[in-house]
């Protein structure tokens, strides 16, 4: 797979792949921001949303801005790409992914002509209270630079015990190189805090102003988006369906691809 790359904005960075019409949009999750962009970080990435999608469909991958300002929200985010789609790539099928979820509903709430679409792959509006904590405790991490606690808790975020205990020997072997590979921890906080405040998701009513016909995809036992978030957006969205997994984790993007490839496909092909 050839990929193309480049800048939205002068700031954006993207991931292309395919050309033609009907593209897929894809938001990327919180590690566009928490690691430092790298182009075989980027490469991985992008190969891994392909397993998730159709073939024959061109995609990018949008990432983040990389000096997010002081006041950094979804709202700015939500702003910045709807931009982008007016300007260079028209209304398109738009996928978010955990952070991305936010972005993209947003996206869809504010500017209904620009999603045809919406696809929210292990997220929602607002988070478990498990996954509140997780956020506190990473933002109060990267604030005083302790990368290795920041990492530590994406350390059981597998279903599969052996999943996990090879990140946290990848983790182990890259405890002394962390500042090397991670974010500035101002950019990290930048990203998190966009959506920490104790009053996001709190009210789910602007959900209702989504148009586009959507499709929520989780785990019942994600870390961070629990059931009631995901069922809670479903009923708030007019158009959306509910896919849940049972025992998956927010890992089940990975650890599940093709399944989540064929409900995304089977959701893309409606009449």
């Amino acid at each position: 797979m050839n990929f193309e790359t480049g800048l939205f904005l002068d700031k954006i960075p993207y991931v292309k792949a395919g050309s033609g019409p009907n593209p897929i949009v894809v938001f990327n999750g919180g590690q566009a921001f928490v690691r430092r962009p790298a182009p075989s970080r980027t490469s991985r990435d992008a190969k891994r949303i392909a397993r998730m999608l159709p073939e024959g469909r061109p995609f990018y991958v949008f990432g983040y801005d990389p000096a997010p300002p002081a006041e950094y929200s979804i709202e700015t985010i939500a702003r910045d790409f709807a931009e982008i789609l007016r300007k260079e790539i028209g209304p398109a099928t738009v996928m978010g992914i955990s952070f991305g979820g936010f972005v993209a509903a947003r996206l869809a709430a504010e500017h209904p002509d620009l999603v045809r679409e919406l696809i929210l792959t292990v997220s929602a509006h607002r988070f478990s209270p498990e996954g509140r904590r997780s956020i506190a405790r990473q933002i109060e991490c990267a604030r005083t630079g302790d990368f290795a606690g920041l990492l530590d808790e994406f350390g059981m975020v597998f279903r599969r015990p052996w999943l996990n205990w090879l990140v946290r020997l990848r983790f182990r072997m890259e405890r002394k190189r962390l500042h090397e590979k991670m974010n500035d921890p101002d950019v990290i906080v930048r990203g998190l805090s966009a959506v920490a405040s104790e009053d996001f998701g709190r009210d789910p009513a602007w959900l209702k102003r989504i148009a586009a016909p959507t499709l929520i995809v989780g785990g019942t036992r994600d870390q961070f988006f629990d059931v009631t978030a995901m069922e809670e957006a479903a009923r708030a969205i007019p158009n959306a369906r509910l896919a849940l997994f049972e025992n998956e984790t927010h890992m089940l993007p990975v650890e599940r691809p093709g399944d989540v490839a064929r409900r995304i496909a089977d959701f893309l092909s409606r009449p």
